[in-house]
């Protein structure tokens, strides 16, 4: 009887990377895995037209997108945000993701413009070294 589990060397990132969003642009995301919500990308000028949303984005970039979902969110403080939920193609590690979705929430206090949560970071299969930032394609420690 064979007790043993397989393990397989996983892929370790910092808490800090760099992603290409398609559309926006090259970004530094915080990881954030604590967030069983969708990924976050900060956005405002938010205007919802049927199914389509317009919005401005880091670096002010202009964007148009489809509404994939809403989602309700708790900001503290018994604040409650309804967001819209867009799709986007995005590189990370040099690999391509298609149909990554993000809701769109106003980050602009915010350090990172761009949490990345865990539900994305169960596709990456890796392991989050929280001491450390890495550069994702190369896994190389930068600190």
């Amino acid at each position: 009887m064979d007790n043993f589990k397989t393990f397989h060397e996983k892929t370790v990132i910092g808490l800090i990377e760099t992603m290409t969003i398609h559309g926006v642009g090259d970004v530094d995301v915080k990881i954030d895995s604590g967030n069983g919500a969708y990924n976050v990308l900060t956005a405002h000028d938010i205007q919802i037209q049927g199914n389509k949303v317009s919005f401005r984005t880091v670096d002010e970039k202009h964007v148009v997108k489809d509404v994939i979902d809403t989602v309700v969110i708790n900001v503290g403080a018994g604040n409650i945000e309804e967001r819209p939920v867009v799709n986007f193609r995005i590189t990370f590690g040099g690999k391509d993701y298609d149909n990554i979705p993000f809701s769109l929430g106003d980050r602009s206090s915010n350090e990172y413009k761009i949490l990345v949560g865990k539900e994305f970071l169960k596709e990456l299969d890796t392991l989050i070294d929280i001491n450390s930032n890495y550069i994702a394609d190369k896994n190389i420690d930068v600190s």
